[in-house]
């Protein structure tokens, strides 16, 4: 896992206990405005410190968005920054900058598998799963999905990984990975955040 860590002006260090963690940071940047777009080809996730000003700021996101775009990018964010500005970047999780090393290295492990690391109160509160359900009441949903895969994208809504989501369905993983990544290539989503907002539009049009 070749990591890029963007530090913030404003917080300093992006992760204080970075020399804990086991991952392998292949670069250190002191603010988003200075990373270099060519870095990315040589990175596999991007860990990128948010202030609760900057994830607010117009110029901060406008230089986000298109990191998250080509890298997985995961938001270690100051307490009280909003996770569905994040989500709406195409961030693929979003953490604490105090949380314990081993949690960033699951979560990083994590999103580079595929998943969606975000607080499942987060996920709730921003897509709000009910206004999605009543689509799938009907044989078809919204873009064509499946049954099936409005079955995925309504647990993707509460934060189920493909693990979780094969208990829940009692499939196998690798068939609850499938038929994410059908729903996503559907619904032109790059991100399960991203696929949870697309379908909850088209239900509501």
């Amino acid at each position: 896992m070749r990591i890029c860590v963007v530090d913030s002006p404003e917080l300093g260090p992006a992760y204080p206990r970075l020399g804990e963690s086991t991952l392998e940071i292949m670069a250190i940047v002191p603010a988003i405005h200075q990373l270099d777009p060519r870095l990315l080809v040589e990175h596999d996730a991007v860990l990128l410190a948010c202030s609760v000003a900057e994830l607010a700021d117009a110029s901060f996101q406008r230089a986000a968005a298109p990191i998250a775009r080509h890298l997985p990018t995961i938001a270690l964010a100051q307490v009280g920054a909003d996770a569905a500005i994040a989500a709406r970047l195409g961030f693929r999780g979003f953490l604490d900058r105090d949380v314990p090393p081993e949690a960033l290295d699951r979560t990083v492990r994590s999103v580079l598998s595929g998943e969606l690391a975000f607080p499942r109160s987060s996920l709730t509160r921003m897509f709000e799963l009910s206004s999605i359900v009543p689509a799938f009441s009907r044989n078809e949903g919204p873009l064509s999905l499946t049954f099936r895969e409005q079955q995925i994208v309504e647990l993707i809504a509460q934060g189920a990984t493909d693990r979780e989501i094969g208990v829940r369905l009692q499939i196998s993983q690798s068939t609850a990975h499938k038929h994410v990544q059908n729903a996503l290539r559907k619904s032109n989503s790059r991100t399960r955040s991203q696929l949870v907002a697309v379908i909850r539009q088209a239900a509501l049009q």
